[in-house]
């Protein structure tokens, strides 16, 4: 994934095309402030991808720590359907 670079000043002068750039070519683009970078603008599909991965991620890790990592089915049933199955 190539990532563009733009200046916090340059940045808040062309946010809209920025944003559209990323959204349509799924190309990160990075905020920098005095040379650091500070944010960085990601398309919504990337932005799903990182939340999915970070929540298998924490799902891992409590299995690993033997931690209940869900729902029993007959609950799971109960909340969606709102009862018991027939």
């Amino acid at each position: 994934m190539t990532e563009s670079t733009y200046s916090i000043v340059e940045a808040r002068a062309r946010l809209g095309a920025i944003a559209r750039q990323v959204s349509a070519t799924r190309e990160s683009a990075a905020i920098t402030d005095h040379g650091q970078t500070i944010a960085v603008l990601v398309s919504p599909a990337d932005a799903l991808e990182l939340e999915e991965m970070r929540a298998l991620a924490a799902y891992r890790a409590r299995q690993a720590r033997g931690d209940s990592a869900g729902v029993p089915h007959e609950e799971a049933y109960r909340r969606i359907f709102g009862g018991d199955r027939p």
